[in-house]
């Protein structure tokens, strides 16, 4: 069973969607879709919509800030109070791009944060009424269409590097630093690009890819993946100094399935 909060959450989060994600799914206009830091980089108004409904009601469970990933787009100064007591997270929709491209790999994301380290964790995917949620020191979760409840746990194996399947985003690393570490990346058979960090995560999760790595971390992406892939028993870490996440760094990110797998990845892609 749930507690209270967490099944407060989950109904927001599903109320967002079907109210202002779903209707918009390959129905979108072209004056609902805009860019923001570049081409790629895209918000729609069910995006901005979502946030929204979101925000005040995420405030009335547990007051604290909110640290949403439009409203930091208007107001970068908002990424700074992301290590306060008590803040959420919130991408109404992650993987953007995909659900302007009318593909299925999109959720909505939302964490809760003490002083920036993840306490609790959601990830929706709305098309697949699938749920995602962990919660500090409690263990990891997926509840599917039919409302079955399944227990995360990533299975403890000896990995071989080539073995591991995952993706990697580093646009934030500058050259010549970025051609050398996309080389590395190119040696692992198992890269790929769903471009959206809440399905990775919640494929690390489940057991059935085994990395992430993102070269400059956000609050709201990588809050509820982080601790998701943690819960569920794998090794999540800043690339910097090998510590914990902190929703107020912007610093790269690796997770792994253990802390072995991570260090043999980083030894060959990054150090």
């Amino acid at each position: 069973m749930l507690d209270e909060l967490s099944s407060a959450v989950a109904e927001l989060m599903s109320a967002a969607c079907e109210q202002l994600v779903l209707p918009r799914f390959r129905r979108l206009a072209s004056d609902e879709i805009e860019t923001k830091s570049g081409p790629n980089d895209l918000v729609t108004v069910a995006d901005s919509e979502a946030e929204l409904f979101l925000t005040p009601r995420l405030l009335d469970l547990v007051d604290g800030e909110v640290i949403g990933e439009e409203a930091c787009a208007s107001d970068p100064g908002l990424r700074t109070r992301a290590d306060a007591p008590v803040a959420w997270t919130v991408d109404p929709v992650d993987g953007t791009g995909n659900f302007v491209a009318g593909d299925e790999r999109f959720c909505c994301m939302v964490a809760l944060m003490n002083h920036g380290v993840p306490v609790k964790s959601w990830i929706l995917f709305p098309l697949q009424r699938r749920l995602f949620l962990a919660s500090a020191e409690k263990g990891a979760m997926v509840i599917d269409e039919g409302g079955d409840h399944q227990r995360l746990e990533i299975a403890s194996r000896d990995w071989c590097l080539d073995e591991l399947s995952g993706s990697a985003n580093i646009g934030a690393v500058s050259e010549p630093r970025r051609t050398e570490v996309r080389q590395k990346l190119r040696t692992l058979p198992g890269l790929w690009y769903p471009k959206c960090a809440g399905f990775l995560g919640s494929e690390i999760a489940a057991g059935r890819q085994q990395f992430l790595l993102h070269s400059s971390c956000t609050p709201w992406d990588h809050a509820p993946v982080d601790l998701l892939c943690r819960e569920a028993g794998g090794h999540s870490a800043m690339l910097n100094d090998g510590g914990a996440f902190n929703g107020s760094y912007a610093a790269p990110l690796m997770i792994a399935p253990d802390r072995a797998s991570w260090q043999a990845l980083y030894d060959r892609v990054w150090a």
